[in-house]
């Protein structure tokens, strides 16, 4: 569990969840929602990884 208070799911499975909340949208006009792959591409457009990502919203104070 996290201090945030939810039990986070590994890596794989957090980055497709991430993916489908991100492209809820615009997947809706694929013909193949590959939600995670998308978000792999996007994040490195900014030359950042999800693992990357992941950390500094661990480490990032709570509001």
């Amino acid at each position: 569990m996290c201090r945030h208070g939810w039990v986070a799911p590994s890596g794989r499975h957090q980055l497709r969840a991430a993916g489908r909340v991100l492209f809820a949208q615009s997947r809706q006009e694929k013909k193949s929602a590959n939600d995670a792959d998308r978000l792999i591409k996007y994040l490195a457009r900014f030359g950042l990884s999800f693992e990357e990502v992941r950390e500094r919203l661990r480490a990032a104070p709570l509001p």
